[in-house]
């Protein structure tokens, strides 16, 4: 993602009045079709450990996770049963819901 990504969703988010907390991730395993080769699994599972799974797998009162990268999705999903939504996902709901 790009250096300056999280603070322009920051941004985004506080135009609709919304707190947007952005992690420090660093890569979540999968890197586009490398966490999908069985050969990879386990690298992959330990990626994902190191990185990811204390932000997707923590307590859930701070609010929902989201991820910009479809990789990233993927892995939460595969590694932690989560299903991540995309950022403007949750701007959209926010604006149908009227708010």
């Amino acid at each position: 993602s790009a250096p300056d990504s999280g603070k322009q969703w920051t941004q985004l988010f506080a135009r609709r009045g919304l707190r947007l907390k952005v992690e420090a991730t660093g890569c979540c395993g999968m890197s586009g079709t490398y966490g999908h080769e069985a050969r990879n699994l386990a690298t992959s599972r330990t990626i994902y450990a190191q990185s990811w799974a204390v932000h997707v797998d923590g307590p859930d009162d701070e609010g929902e996770a989201l991820a910009t990268g479809y990789s990233c999705r993927s892995q939460a999903k595969r590694m932690s049963a989560r299903q991540l939504r995309h950022p403007l996902q949750a701007l959209l709901d926010h604006v149908r819901a009227g708010q």
